[in-house]
Protein backbone atom coordinates (compact mmCIF):
# COMPACT_ATOMS: atom_id res chain seq x y z
CA UNK A 1 0.00 0.00 0.00
CA UNK A 2 2.87 2.74 0.94
CA UNK A 3 4.41 1.50 -2.54
CA UNK A 4 0.90 2.21 -4.19
CA UNK A 5 0.78 5.87 -2.38
CA UNK A 6 4.55 6.73 -3.37
CA UNK A 7 4.40 5.51 -6.93
CA UNK A 8 1.23 8.05 -7.16
CA UNK A 9 2.95 10.89 -5.40
CA UNK A 10 5.44 10.42 -7.90
CA UNK A 11 3.53 10.66 -10.48
CA UNK A 12 1.30 13.90 -9.32
CA UNK A 13 4.70 15.39 -8.98
CA UNK A 14 6.22 14.20 -12.62
CA UNK A 15 3.13 16.04 -14.65
CA UNK A 16 3.01 18.95 -12.09
CA UNK A 17 6.29 19.94 -13.23
CA UNK A 18 5.96 19.07 -16.96
CA UNK A 19 3.33 21.50 -16.65
CA UNK A 20 5.66 23.93 -15.29
CA UNK A 21 8.00 23.39 -17.85
CA UNK A 22 5.34 23.58 -20.92
CA UNK A 23 6.52 26.61 -22.96
CA UNK A 24 4.56 29.61 -22.42
CA UNK A 25 2.48 31.15 -25.34
CA UNK A 26 3.96 34.19 -27.08
CA UNK A 27 1.79 36.90 -27.23
CA UNK A 28 -0.02 37.57 -30.27
CA UNK A 29 1.63 40.99 -32.48
CA UNK A 30 0.31 43.40 -34.56
CA UNK A 31 2.18 44.24 -38.26
CA UNK A 32 2.78 46.86 -37.56
CA UNK A 33 1.68 49.56 -34.79
CA UNK A 34 1.70 53.86 -34.99
CA UNK A 35 0.67 55.20 -31.21
CA UNK A 36 0.60 58.55 -32.07
CA UNK A 37 -1.47 61.25 -30.61
CA UNK A 38 -3.03 64.13 -32.21
CA UNK A 39 -3.76 67.79 -30.88
CA UNK A 40 -6.17 69.94 -33.75
CA UNK A 41 -6.13 73.10 -34.15
CA UNK A 42 -8.59 75.22 -36.40
CA UNK A 43 -9.26 78.83 -35.05
CA UNK A 44 -8.10 82.49 -35.34
CA UNK A 45 -7.18 85.09 -37.91
CA UNK A 46 -3.69 83.62 -38.58
CA UNK A 47 -5.06 80.19 -39.49
CA UNK A 48 -8.17 81.42 -41.37
CA UNK A 49 -5.28 83.65 -43.36
CA UNK A 50 -3.34 79.88 -43.59
CA UNK A 51 -6.12 77.88 -45.24
CA UNK A 52 -6.87 80.57 -47.82
CA UNK A 53 -2.97 80.69 -48.83
CA UNK A 54 -1.09 77.49 -47.16
CA UNK A 55 2.59 78.70 -46.23
CA UNK A 56 4.94 77.01 -43.85
CA UNK A 57 3.89 75.10 -41.00
CA UNK A 58 6.44 73.42 -38.38
CA UNK A 59 5.76 71.60 -35.06
CA UNK A 60 8.29 70.83 -32.55
CA UNK A 61 9.13 69.15 -29.38
CA UNK A 62 11.20 67.57 -26.83
CA UNK A 63 11.25 63.63 -26.75
CA UNK A 64 13.22 60.77 -24.56
CA UNK A 65 14.07 57.37 -24.01
CA UNK A 66 15.04 55.29 -21.40
CA UNK A 67 18.32 52.93 -22.42
CA UNK A 68 16.30 49.52 -22.83
CA UNK A 69 15.01 51.36 -26.15
CA UNK A 70 15.03 48.77 -29.50
CA UNK A 71 16.85 50.23 -32.20
CA UNK A 72 14.08 49.99 -34.83
CA UNK A 73 11.47 52.07 -33.24
CA UNK A 74 10.94 55.45 -34.98
CA UNK A 75 9.79 58.39 -32.98
CA UNK A 76 9.59 62.18 -33.77
CA UNK A 77 6.42 64.03 -34.66
CA UNK A 78 4.12 65.37 -37.21
CA UNK A 79 2.35 68.19 -38.72
CA UNK A 80 -0.57 68.26 -41.16
CA UNK A 81 -2.71 70.26 -42.63
CA UNK A 82 -6.39 69.12 -44.02
CA UNK A 83 -8.12 70.80 -46.49
CA UNK A 84 -11.88 70.04 -45.23
CA UNK A 85 -14.65 68.62 -47.39
CA UNK A 86 -16.75 72.21 -47.86
CA UNK A 87 -14.23 74.26 -49.50
CA UNK A 88 -10.88 72.89 -50.30
CA UNK A 89 -8.40 74.16 -52.33
CA UNK A 90 -6.62 70.81 -53.90
CA UNK A 91 -9.35 68.24 -52.99
CA UNK A 92 -12.34 67.62 -50.58
CA UNK A 93 -10.74 65.73 -47.59
CA UNK A 94 -7.14 65.59 -48.70
CA UNK A 95 -4.98 65.68 -45.66
CA UNK A 96 -1.12 66.92 -46.26
CA UNK A 97 1.16 65.08 -44.32
CA UNK A 98 5.00 66.70 -42.79
CA UNK A 99 6.29 63.09 -40.69
CA UNK A 100 9.34 62.65 -39.88
CA UNK A 101 11.01 60.42 -36.89
CA UNK A 102 14.63 59.08 -35.75
CA UNK A 103 15.70 56.33 -34.71
CA UNK A 104 18.19 55.77 -31.61
CA UNK A 105 20.65 55.37 -34.06
CA UNK A 106 20.62 58.47 -34.86
CA UNK A 107 18.73 57.73 -38.75
CA UNK A 108 16.07 60.11 -39.53
CA UNK A 109 13.18 58.49 -41.56
CA UNK A 110 10.59 60.38 -43.18
CA UNK A 111 7.93 59.06 -45.90
CA UNK A 112 7.97 61.04 -49.26
CA UNK A 113 4.81 61.23 -51.17
CA UNK A 114 4.31 59.76 -54.70
CA UNK A 115 2.67 61.39 -57.98
CA UNK A 116 -1.20 60.14 -56.97
CA UNK A 117 -1.14 61.97 -54.28
CA UNK A 118 -0.92 65.53 -56.03
CA UNK A 119 -3.90 64.34 -58.63
CA UNK A 120 -6.00 63.30 -55.34
CA UNK A 121 -5.35 59.51 -54.12
CA UNK A 122 -4.03 59.23 -50.95
CA UNK A 123 -1.56 56.37 -50.32
CA UNK A 124 -0.52 54.02 -48.14
CA UNK A 125 2.81 55.39 -46.21
CA UNK A 126 5.31 52.87 -47.75
CA UNK A 127 7.91 54.77 -49.28
CA UNK A 128 10.60 55.90 -46.45
CA UNK A 129 13.40 57.55 -47.29
CA UNK A 130 16.41 58.54 -44.80
CA UNK A 131 19.40 60.34 -43.84
CA UNK A 132 21.90 59.46 -41.24
CA UNK A 133 23.26 62.13 -38.90
CA UNK A 134 26.29 59.68 -38.29
CA UNK A 135 25.68 60.89 -34.10
CA UNK A 136 23.72 58.31 -31.78
CA UNK A 137 21.48 59.55 -29.59
CA UNK A 138 21.80 59.03 -25.66
CA UNK A 139 19.19 57.19 -23.60
CA UNK A 140 17.57 59.78 -20.50
CA UNK A 141 18.63 62.65 -22.62
CA UNK A 142 16.10 65.35 -23.56
CA UNK A 143 16.24 66.14 -27.42
CA UNK A 144 14.18 68.63 -28.91
CA UNK A 145 13.14 67.73 -32.52
CA UNK A 146 11.52 70.49 -35.22
CA UNK A 147 9.87 69.37 -38.50
CA UNK A 148 8.92 72.17 -41.03
CA UNK A 149 6.99 71.72 -44.05
CA UNK A 150 6.06 73.78 -46.83
CA UNK A 151 2.12 73.02 -47.48
CA UNK A 152 2.21 76.09 -50.81
CA UNK A 153 4.12 73.34 -52.20
CA UNK A 154 3.81 70.71 -50.47
CA UNK A 155 7.21 69.65 -49.87
CA UNK A 156 8.73 69.25 -46.83
CA UNK A 157 11.57 72.09 -45.45
CA UNK A 158 13.89 70.91 -43.10
CA UNK A 159 14.19 68.54 -39.67
CA UNK A 160 16.10 69.67 -37.12
CA UNK A 161 17.65 68.09 -34.16
CA UNK A 162 19.22 69.88 -31.20
CA UNK A 163 20.29 68.04 -27.87
CA UNK A 164 23.24 66.76 -25.74
CA UNK A 165 25.70 69.29 -27.31
CA UNK A 166 24.61 68.70 -30.95
CA UNK A 167 22.68 71.04 -33.24
CA UNK A 168 21.81 69.59 -36.56
CA UNK A 169 19.19 70.56 -39.59
CA UNK A 170 18.46 68.10 -42.60
CA UNK A 171 17.29 70.34 -45.30
CA UNK A 172 14.36 67.96 -47.08
CA UNK A 173 13.56 70.82 -49.78
CA UNK A 174 12.00 69.90 -52.73
CA UNK A 175 10.62 66.30 -51.16
CA UNK A 176 6.94 65.88 -51.88
CA UNK A 177 4.45 65.65 -48.95
CA UNK A 178 2.45 62.12 -48.74
CA UNK A 179 -1.66 62.08 -49.06
CA UNK A 180 -1.61 59.36 -46.57
CA UNK A 181 -5.91 59.52 -45.69
CA UNK A 182 -9.02 61.28 -46.76
CA UNK A 183 -10.21 63.21 -43.45
CA UNK A 184 -14.27 63.25 -43.15
CA UNK A 185 -13.94 66.94 -41.61
CA UNK A 186 -15.89 69.43 -42.44
CA UNK A 187 -13.60 72.94 -41.99
CA UNK A 188 -9.50 72.64 -42.90
CA UNK A 189 -7.15 72.37 -39.91
CA UNK A 190 -3.45 71.97 -38.64
CA UNK A 191 -2.99 68.97 -36.68
CA UNK A 192 -0.27 67.94 -34.23
CA UNK A 193 1.11 64.55 -33.65
CA UNK A 194 3.46 63.27 -31.37
CA UNK A 195 4.61 59.70 -32.41
CA UNK A 196 6.24 56.16 -32.23
CA UNK A 197 6.39 53.63 -35.12
CA UNK A 198 7.26 49.72 -34.75
CA UNK A 199 7.01 47.08 -37.82
CA UNK A 200 7.15 43.59 -37.09
CA UNK A 201 9.23 42.92 -40.08
CA UNK A 202 11.99 44.55 -38.35
CA UNK A 203 10.95 42.82 -34.75
CA UNK A 204 9.62 39.65 -35.14
CA UNK A 205 9.31 38.95 -31.36
CA UNK A 206 8.77 42.74 -30.07
CA UNK A 207 11.91 42.87 -28.63
CA UNK A 208 13.40 45.55 -26.55
CA UNK A 209 11.71 48.60 -24.70
CA UNK A 210 8.98 50.48 -26.77
CA UNK A 211 8.17 53.60 -24.71
CA UNK A 212 8.78 57.17 -25.89
CA UNK A 213 7.99 60.42 -23.55
CA UNK A 214 7.38 63.89 -25.44
CA UNK A 215 6.94 67.07 -23.44
CA UNK A 216 6.42 70.98 -24.18
CA UNK A 217 4.89 70.84 -28.06
CA UNK A 218 4.44 73.79 -30.04
CA UNK A 219 3.04 74.33 -33.23
CA UNK A 220 3.54 77.60 -35.38
CA UNK A 221 2.82 79.24 -39.40
CA UNK A 222 4.84 81.55 -41.68
CA UNK A 223 3.52 84.81 -41.66
CA UNK A 224 5.57 86.84 -43.75
CA UNK A 225 8.98 86.92 -42.85
CA UNK A 226 8.56 85.79 -39.19
CA UNK A 227 6.55 82.28 -37.52
CA UNK A 228 3.23 82.96 -35.44
CA UNK A 229 3.18 80.42 -32.46
CA UNK A 230 -0.12 79.07 -33.08
CA UNK A 231 -0.53 76.18 -30.63
CA UNK A 232 1.79 74.89 -27.23
CA UNK A 233 1.12 72.55 -24.68
CA UNK A 234 3.05 70.56 -22.06
CA UNK A 235 0.40 67.94 -21.24
CA UNK A 236 -0.46 69.67 -17.97
CA UNK A 237 -3.99 70.27 -18.24
CA UNK A 238 -5.22 66.39 -19.53
CA UNK A 239 -5.44 63.43 -17.69
CA UNK A 240 -6.60 61.04 -20.01
CA UNK A 241 -6.55 61.00 -23.30
CA UNK A 242 -9.89 60.69 -25.40
CA UNK A 243 -11.21 59.03 -28.98
CA UNK A 244 -11.88 62.10 -31.95
CA UNK A 245 -15.57 62.21 -31.91
CA UNK A 246 -16.22 61.75 -35.53
CA UNK A 247 -19.58 60.96 -37.18
CA UNK A 248 -20.04 59.83 -40.81
CA UNK A 249 -20.41 60.41 -43.60
CA UNK A 250 -19.08 64.12 -42.66
CA UNK A 251 -18.21 65.23 -39.21
CA UNK A 252 -18.64 68.83 -37.81
CA UNK A 253 -15.16 70.25 -37.22
CA UNK A 254 -16.74 72.32 -34.23
CA UNK A 255 -17.07 69.23 -32.03
CA UNK A 256 -13.33 68.27 -31.64
CA UNK A 257 -11.67 70.24 -28.31
CA UNK A 258 -8.90 72.52 -30.08
CA UNK A 259 -5.64 71.94 -27.94
CA UNK A 260 -7.22 68.53 -26.65
CA UNK A 261 -4.73 65.16 -27.04
CA UNK A 262 -6.74 62.69 -28.92
CA UNK A 263 -5.64 58.81 -30.28
CA UNK A 264 -5.41 59.02 -33.76
CA UNK A 265 -5.91 55.32 -34.36
CA UNK A 266 -7.69 52.39 -32.40
CA UNK A 267 -4.08 50.59 -31.91
CA UNK A 268 -2.49 53.63 -30.47
CA UNK A 269 -0.95 52.98 -26.94
CA UNK A 270 -0.80 56.30 -25.67
CA UNK A 271 -1.16 57.87 -21.98
CA UNK A 272 -0.37 60.89 -19.85
CA UNK A 273 2.66 60.17 -17.57
CA UNK A 274 3.92 61.50 -15.06
CA UNK A 275 6.93 59.75 -13.48
CA UNK A 276 9.09 60.96 -16.65
CA UNK A 277 8.67 64.81 -17.93
CA UNK A 278 10.60 67.75 -18.80
CA UNK A 279 8.81 70.36 -17.22
CA UNK A 280 5.75 70.86 -15.12
CA UNK A 281 4.07 67.53 -13.51
CA UNK A 282 3.39 65.26 -16.86
CA UNK A 283 4.26 64.54 -20.20
CA UNK A 284 3.09 61.80 -22.82
CA UNK A 285 3.85 58.42 -23.63
CA UNK A 286 3.64 57.05 -26.49
CA UNK A 287 4.09 52.78 -26.81
CA UNK A 288 5.13 51.24 -29.83
CA UNK A 289 4.49 47.47 -28.50
CA UNK A 290 3.04 45.26 -31.13
CA UNK A 291 1.58 43.23 -28.11
CA UNK A 292 -2.30 43.13 -29.44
Amino acid sequence: MKKYILIVLMAIAYFSCSRDKEPAVPPKLLDAITSSSIAFKYSGGELQNFFQNPTQAYVSGYFYFEPDLADDIIFGFDVEWSEGVDNPIHFPGADWMSLAGFTRDGVLRFPMGSPKNLNGTPTNTDKWLERDTGIPLQPNQWYKMTVTGNFQSREFLSVRLQGNGNDIVENLEGIQLEYPNYIPLDKPSLTFYCLALRAKEFAPTNEGGTKVYFDDIEGGISVGSDYKIVFSDGFENQSTIQEIPITLPVSPLDDIEEGNWYFENEEAKIKINSNIKRNGLRSLECNASLEK
